[in-house]
C-alpha cells in the first residue's frame, strides 16, 4: 500500500472517530429534527443527519424530554389547566392572530371551542357532585355491580348446560336414546 493511500485511510478513520462525538447542541437540534419529522421516516432523517437510527432514539430518550415542542403533543394529552390556558390565551386574541396561535400550538379551533363548551358546562352545573347525586351514583355503582355478578353466574350457568346437552347427544349417538326402549 502506497504512504498516500495509508494517509487518506488514516484521515478517513479520523473522520469517522471525530464524526462519533457530537456535540451536545448538535444532538439536541437531531432530536428536534426527529421529533418533528413529519411524515418522513427515522431512516430518512437518520441519513440526512449522518447518523444511525439507534443514534437518534437513545438521544431521544436523553434529550427529547427536556425540549419537547409544544405541537408534538395531541390535543388531549394536555392537562386541564393547560388547556384552561389555552382557551384564556386564544379568547384574548384578535381573530387574525387566532389562526397563528392554532398552528404554533398544534391546535385546532374545534378543540378550544369543545373545551370551552366543558368548561362553560362544568361551571354552570357547580362543578361537582351533591349529596343527593353522590349517593345516587354510589347506589348505581352498587347495582351494576350486583348485575355484573348476576350475569357472570348465568354465564357459568349456561356454559355447563350447554356442555351437559353436548355430552347428552353424544353419549345418545354412541348407546342409542332410551326412547325406543
Amino acid at each position: 500500500m502506497s504512504h498516500e493511500a495509508t494517509t487518506k485511510s488514516g484521515a478517513r478513520e479520523k473522520e469517522k472517530r471525530v464524526g462519533q462525538q457530537r456535540t451536545e447542541e448538535f444532538k439536541r437540534a437531531a432530536v428536534e429534527k426527529f421529533h418533528s419529522r413529519g411524515s418522513r421516516t427515522v431512516e430518512e432523517v437518520a441519513r440526512v443527519l449522518g447518523v444511525s437510527r439507534w443514534s437518534l432514539y437513545q438521544w431521544s430518550k436523553r434529550y427529547g424530554r427536556v425540549g419537547v415542542m409544544k405541537h408534538n403533543r395531541r390535543p388531549g394529552d394536555r392537562s386541564v389547566g393547560e388547556k384552561l390556558k389555552a382557551v384564556i390565551e386564544f379568547e384574548g386574541l384578535q381573530d387574525e392572530k387566532q389562526g397563528e396561535y392554532l398552528r404554533r400550538e398544534g391546535l385546532q379551533s374545534e378543540h378550544i371551542a369543545g373545551w370551552k363548551k366543558s368548561m362553560e358546562a362544568g361551571l354552570e352545573g357547580g362543578g361537582g357532585l351533591t349529596a343527593a347525586n353522590r349517593s345516587e351514583w354510589a347506589a348505581d355503582k352498587k347495582k351494576i355491580k350486583e348485575l355484573e355478578r348476576d350475569l357472570q353466574r348465568k354465564d357459568r350457568a349456561l356454559a355447563e348446560t350447554t356442555a351437559l346437552l353436548v355430552l347428552k347427544k353424544k353419549a345418545d349417538l354412541i348407546w342409542g336414546s332410551g326412547e325406543n326402549e
